[in-house]
Order: C-alpha cells, then sequence, then structure tokens
C-alpha cells in the first residue's frame, strides 16, 4: 500500500500482480503501453494482450503512487513508461539515447514470449573472449533459446563475430536456438550474411529470422505469431534436442 498526499489523501493498493509486473520491469526497464498489454494478458494466463484501457488505468495508477513514471514521444506505440526508483531500486533509465528505441523493442518481444509461455531473462556476459550477448534469453523447461533484436543490420565482421559466439555456445549445449528479429531491411542484411558466412551456414537450422518490426521499431502485429510456439507445446516442437537449462534463474511472469 503506497499513500500518497495531493491536496486530498489517496491510497494506492500495490498488488501481487503488480509486484509481478516490477519483477519484468526490473528486466527490461522501459517499455511502451502495448509491451504493458501483453505483460498484462500473460498475468491473467492468456495468449493475448488485454485491452488499452485497463493497461493505461495500470500506469496510471502505478504512477500515482509514484513507482513508474511515462513520457509521450509519438508513435503507435503509446507512452513509455519507465521504473522509478521506489518501484525497482534502479536509476531512471535513458530516453533520447539511440539505444532507447532498441530497448523497447526488446520490450516488446520480452511481453510475447511471456505470453507464449516462456520466462525471460537477460543474457549473461559473455565469459570467453569474442563472445556476444544476445538481448535476452527466453526458456522453457526444457528448451533456452537466444532472443536477438536488430531494427538496423550488422556489417559481415560483426556477423561472423556474433554467429561465431552462437557456435560456441551451441557446442557447449548452452543453448537450443536462436531466434532474429528484425525489420525487413535488416532481415535481408542476416540472411545475406548468414549465405556469405560459412560459420553461420553451420548452424542455420538452428537459426530463425523473423521481421517483425516496422522501420520506426514498432512490433507490427497484435496477435502472437503462429512460430512462436507457446512453451507447453515446445517438446512437441523440439522432441529430439537434447535437456539444456539456463545456467541462471530466470524471472517467471
Amino acid at each position: 500500500m503506497v499513500q500518497i498526499r495531493g491536496g486530498a489523501e489517496r491510497r494506492v493498493w500495490v498488488m501481487p500482480r503488480d509486484e509481478a509486473m516490477f519483477g519484468w520491469f526490473r528486466i527490461v526497464q522501459i517499455a511502451d503501453v502495448q509491451a504493458v498489454r501483453w505483460v498484462l494478458g500473460a498475468l491473467n494466463a492468456t495468449d493475448r494482450p488485454v485491452s488499452s484501457r485497463p493497461a493505461q488505468e495500470w500506469v496510471v495508477r502505478m504512477e500515482a503512487a509514484g513507482l513508474v513514471e511515462r513520457v509521450q514521444l509519438g508513435g503507435r506505440g503509446g507512452s513509455l513508461v519507465f521504473d522509478t526508483y521506489a518501484g525497482t531500486k534502479q536509476g531512471r533509465p535513458g530516453l533520447y539515447r539511440q539505444t532507447t528505441r532498441h530497448a523497447v523493442a526488446v520490450a516488446a518481444t520480452s511481453a510475447r514470449y511471456a505470453a507464449a509461455g516462456y520466462t525471460w531473462r537477460r543474457d549473461d556476459k559473455p565469459d570467453f573472449a569474442g563472445g556476444h550477448q544476445a538481448d535476452g534469453v527466453a526458456a522453457s523447461q526444457d528448451w533456452v533459446g537466444l532472443i536477438e533484436v536488430e531494427l538496423t543490420g550488422n556489417r559481415l565482421p560483426r556477423y561472423a563475430q556474433i554467429f561465431t559466439a552462437f557456435r560456441h555456445r551451441f557446442d557447449a549445449g548452452e543453448i537450443d536456438h536462436v531466434t532474429h528479429l528484425y525489420t525487413d531491411e535488416a532481415a535481408r542484411t542476416v540472411l545475406a550474411a548468414i549465405h556469405d558466412l560459412p560459420v553461420a551456414r553451420t548452424i542455420a537450422p538452428q537459426v530463425q529470422i523473423q521481421p517483425v518490426f516496422d522501420p520506426l521499431g514498432h512490433w507490427v502485429d497484435d496477435t502472437l505469431p503462429s512460430w512462436m510456439l507457446s512453451a507447453r507445446d515446445r517438446a512437441t516442437y523440439d522432441a529430439t534436442a537434447p535437456s539444456r537449462r539456463p545456467r541462471t534463474s530466470a524471472t517467471r511472469f
């Protein structure tokens, strides 16, 4: 319970579902209202987002409690919402950096994996030379996938480093799959890199490329894509894969 004073006294109750939302915000830190819709839907045990109104009401209620702030920067995703120190004990994220658009896209991705029944966590920092830290890790009980989000393509030498690092982690038994979520332009760039790089071709069957973002970094569709198999269906899809576990615990929504 948080007490607010602003002319008249007001009390805002912070419920267990709110605490779960802040568990997600501790990972992503900043998101648009569309992503909030998806995580609230996941907390309702559905694979669909709630409508905009309850998502906006949640933001307004938590803002009144001083646990989140929001800013309107324009765009189809609605206001950007970010946690305050009171909400997650983390510092205020940068709102006007070049990386902000990417961070919001990662949050949109995380929210949809949560709706599909996966846990989501940050990837570990690499512990070997030439390693690469992915944008996130989606996991079910016996399946671990690295998730890459790119709104602009990389140069070929950079892709060579990334795919070499992925190959190392496949060989070490750390991961089962890599999913790249891109804009159309970035997807064409990475597909060309896979064609040109021998190391990328060796793991191509375990790499998925999905163009889901528009040029501004917004996830285009408002339904869960068919290729994002739910966690409960993953065992059937990947029945021959050996059991692998994430090296660190994940936050479950």
